[in-house]
């Protein structure tokens, strides 16, 4: 039994100084095609990643129609925040505000319309800016895979804007690393073991074993490039423990426990108008995935707890803590039918225990001194809380069956792929007035590939999608860091049809990809001023979101040198013409590595382009460019050094359009070291 207790404080938010199916156990990974250049690791790697996805159907009718893209940690060093590995993918940038807990965004879709999985296990979050991956240690990461677009029919509610999968890693020797960060004085120190051996090639054993990963850092508040506070601080622990038993019905049984304290999020109000602290955010998470004859499946369980700190200085105090427990089991098999593979799953998921409360208070000056850790920055006096309101603001459940099918055929040019989803839901409002409400979905899709020559081929992947209002667009009324948010209980279904074309390349030297993607939404929920400081979710009429993404790798014959470049462009509008919130600005990016001898060399160039055309809640960016450089060197056998410097020309700019984020970390020098014990 393992057990962290890391105290804060709750009212001083400044840091001194100092599942899904068994074929969704490793979602979008095995279905990697020829194309999915993105992923650097050897092939033997990616095996790994398969051993306890015993029948991986799903991702295999997926890989026929159009290609998926899985990125690795080989340009990153002792990368900051988990979302480091999926910003590597043209389709995904940041979203909202800063810190460590900040979102994504995937193709003009974020908050509750993309699905976040870690190992195929959905993460939901009850926060509006949707769920966030930083309680992830990166140390715990391999790969991260993307699936950009509507995928509905396989993940449900949650994926009507696509979805990506965070890949726990593989310990095939244990280890252990330290890692520096100089802009946040960030220290980072990590250990990992294992029982499992390595066979005569390299790889890891699918016999029974067990390994362990435990992970801390601690970052106190950064700068970005003109010198100013950042407010994204941290402290985190976690820990991670996998075993595969050598027989039985039980293939794999893995757990998570992450702790995190004294998190800063970054905003432009901070420090004078607005501080936004999170004392404590926990996750316990597990799956346990089984296989017997013709059937496998898994269950998964999520139980979290958030507190939320808004300091108003001079003015008051809002606390918030919310809690759910997730839960889920699916089976899954196959059969063939008239030279057609045939594929079902039933999945059955559901939230207990959703609840927020919030608590009020106002802040009284009294005769004293700040506390040192009070930045000069804020009012000199000092104050006393003294409680004002305490409040449930939110106490549901939810339950979710669904059944799923598709089909597949390859010919010796033609792929086809077609699958469809029937969806039941229930949300539950557990306050005092007992409301429910019932929700049934259809979902489908249906792709293509042509194989136009012996290195091209050509796509074709139409898409329906649902998402059902969350709980908090339902059922929540209290307090927020932008003002009183009203759920509606009138909240229709968002429906979305997504159509994506695409041109694909596979030679010796060089692959690639072009996408181009029109998605149609109906019933979008936003949120609307009702009155002063006051917003209520509702429907809008429509939108629509459309634009062009590639991909394009190229490496030397004996490899040693490689190169990626890749990009997006995109546009999003409502019915009248007008911006929708949460577009990012256009992005291309170029990756480039260098193998000399026992040391790899690689820089990032990325650019954003400006941004003009924007909703309300966001604000005009510049474009801007930015710079990273960083070193691999393999000392020995058993030890590896690793140096980067990101943001290397110290650029100055806003980390997203949202009108309350701060500018991004300026330049930085990381340094990590890794010995194999």
């Amino acid at each position: 039994m393992f057990s962290f207790s890391l105290a804060s404080n709750r009212f001083s938010p400044f840091k001194s100084s100092s599942g899904l199916p068994a074929s969704f156990a490793a979602l979008f990974f095995p279905l990697i095609s020829p194309f999915s250049y993105a992923q650097d690791t050897p092939n033997k790697d990616v095996e790994r990643y398969t051993v306890t996805a015993a029948r991986p159907y799903y991702d295999e009718t997926l890989s026929r129609i159009f290609t998926q893209y899985a990125f690795d940690k080989s340009r990153l060093v002792t990368p900051l925040h988990s979302n480091d590995v999926l910003l590597q993918s043209p389709s995904v940038s940041l979203n909202g505000q800063g810190g460590q807990i900040q979102s994504i965004n995937i193709r003009g879709y974020s908050r509750w319309r993309i699905q976040t999985l870690l190992d195929g296990v959905p993460i939901v979050s009850d926060r509006r800016a949707g769920s966030s991956i930083g309680f992830i240690p990166p140390d715990f990461i391999s790969t991260a895979s993307v699936l950009p677009g509507a995928a509905s029919t396989y993940l449900g509610s949650g994926a009507i804007g696509g979805a990506v999968n965070m890949h726990l890693t593989e310990t095939p020797t244990p280890y252990l690393s330290v890692g520096y960060s100089s802009n946040q004085q960030m220290k980072a120190l990590s250990y990992a073991g294992t029982t499992s051996r390595l066979d005569n090639n390299g790889s890891l054993s699918e016999e029974s074993g067990t390994d362990w990963s435990i992970s801390y850092r601690n970052a106190n508040n950064g700068n970005d490039a003109a010198g100013n506070p950042l407010y994204d601080q941290f402290e985190q622990t976690g820990l991670f423990v996998r075993h595969r038993p050598e027989e039985g019905v039980i293939k794999e049984v893995w757990t998570l426990y992450s702790d995190n304290v004294d998190i800063g999020k970054s905003s432009s109000d901070f420090p004078d108008k607005r501080v936004t602290t999170y004392p404590k955010n926990t996750h316990w998470l597990g799956k346990v995935t089984f296989a017997h004859n013709l059937f496998a499946g898994d269950v998964w369980w999520h139980q979290s707890s958030l507190d939320t700190s808004v300091l108003r200085p001079e003015s008051r105090i809002n606390e918030s803590e919310n809690k759910a427990f997730d839960y889920g089991f699916n089976v899954t098999t196959d059969t063939q039918w008239q030279n057609w593979d045939l594929n079902w799953q039933i999945q059955v998921s559901g939230r207990e225990g959703v609840v927020a409360d919030e608590r009020g208070f106002t802040l009284n000056p009294t005769i004293g001194i700040m506390p040192d850790s009070i930045p000069e920055s804020l009012p000199s006096q000092s104050v006393s809380p003294e409680l004002a309101y305490e409040v449930r603001t939110l106490d549901a459940s939810e339950l979710n069956t669904a059944v799923v099918i598709d089909i597949s055929r390859q010919w010796q040019r033609l792929s086809l792929a077609l699958g469809t989803r029937g969806d039941w839901q229930r949300q539950s409002d557990n306050a005092t007035a007992k409301n429910s409400q019932s929700n049934t979905n259809l979902s489908g899709y249906a792709g293509a590939n042509y194989l136009l020559s012996p290195h091209w081929s050509a796509s074709v992947y139409v898409s329906s999608a649902f998402r059902n209002p969350s709980l908090t667009e339902r059922f929540f009324a209290g307090e927020t860091p932008r003002g009183t948010v009203l759920g509606s209980v009138k909240l229709k279904t968002e429906q979305a049809l997504n159509t994506q074309v695409s041109l694909n390349y596979s030679g010796e030297k060089m692959q690639g990809s072009i996408e181009m993607f029109h998605q149609q939404i109906d019933n979008y929920i936003e949120r609307t001023t009702v009155a002063e400081d006051v917003l209520q979710y509702a429907n809008l009429d429509s939108a629509t979101i459309e634009g062009v993404s590639y991909q394009l790798r190229w490496q030397s014959d004996p490899h040693p040198l490689d190169a990626r470049l890749s990009g997006m462009w995109i546009k999003g509008e409502d019915n009248l013409g007008n911006t929708i919130a949460d577009i990012p600005a256009n992005n291309q990016r170029l990756d480039v590595g260098v193998n000399w001898q026992a040391t790899r060399f690689f820089t990032v160039i990325a650019y954003r382009a400006g941004k003009t055309d924007i909703a309300d809640g966001e604000r005009s960016l510049h474009d801007v460019f930015t710079l990273d450089i960083g070193a691999e060197w393999q000392v020995n056998e058993r030890i590896q050094l690793q140096a980067s410097w990101s943001n290397l020309t110290n650029q100055h700019y806003y980390s997203s359009a949202d009108d309350k984020a701060a500018f991004a970390q300026g330049e930085s020098v990381q340094l990590a070291l890794t010995y194999l014990l």
